[in-house]
């Protein structure tokens, strides 16, 4: 049974089961590696959660972030003013004055992108618990359309030229959250909507290739399994291989 609520992005994250991006450290590492992982927070994942938020909820950009202005903090009256923004700002998220004027740009161009539109219509950030072979998981699509049978994902980057997305595809395991998500949510078009956060902030979508698809789908059944292997007997596994040595070493 799919259990489906919304919630915060931090209960989600915290609420037990394996998701893609578990799925993903797994495939591109390994099980002790996604075990071992620390939280991490980059100016370029923070760029994107409030890009996120402008273009799938924003009328919650303004309650969940704080835009902070230009001030120049050598002088009095700028020290003043940054004590009083920084007031302004408890219990949301800082968003840089620079950074705020790339996510009006974005959202100008995303505005007058029809099929970007068309796909940011629907469900969007709802939690999904279900189990896969016994096991919890979890996935939380940023758009799923039930009666137009798709689910949507926004990724910004440098660069979204189709040469370039697709690298981004394998490099960041895009593909295996696609087939994750859409196996998982019984659903069977995916969409990404690859957004520059360079000029001239670029918005294009994306479809995967049936081969694509695929791999994916390979890539997290097999880190589904070395996933399973340790929640069933406790066994840490190293790096997904093709060959290794009788010694045990990794052939390359």
């Amino acid at each position: 049974k799919m259990k489906v609520q919304f919630d915060s992005n931090e209960k989600y994250h915290s609420s037990p089961g394996i998701s893609a991006s578990g799925l993903k450290a797994i495939h591109k590492k390994s099980v002790y590696h996604f075990l071992n992982q620390k939280p991490f927070e980059s100016s370029a994942m923070a760029l994107g959660t409030a890009v996120h938020c402008a273009m799938l909820e924003p009328e919650l950009y303004y309650k969940d972030f704080h835009v902070m202005p230009k001030i120049d903090r050598r002088t009095k009256a700028g020290k003043e003013q940054f004590e009083i923004e920084q007031k302004k700002s408890e219990g949301k998220k800082l968003v840089a004055f620079d950074d705020h004027q790339k996510i009006t740009k974005i959202l100008d161009n995303f505005r007058n992108h029809d099929l970007a539109q068309k796909y940011c219509k629907g469900e969007i950030e709802l939690s999904h618990y279900s189990k896969l072979e016994g096991l919890e998981v979890r996935v939380r699509p940023d758009c799923l359309n039930r009666v137009e049978g798709f689910i949507s994902d926004v990724k910004t980057c440098q660069d979204n030229a189709p040469i370039a997305f697709r690298r981004d595809v394998y490099k960041y395991g895009y593909h295996l959250q696609a087939a994750f998500y859409m196996d998982i949510c019984g659903v069977d078009s995916f969409k990404f909507i690859a957004v520059e956060t360079n000029y001239p902030f670029s918005v294009e979508v994306y479809s995967l290739s049936d081969e694509m698809i695929e791999q994916g789908r390979k890539a997290y059944k097999r880190a589904f399994d070395d996933w399973k292997i340790y929640c069933d007997t406790g066994i840490v596994s190293g790096y997904i291989w093709n060959e290794f040595g009788e010694d045990g070493s990794l052939i390359l």
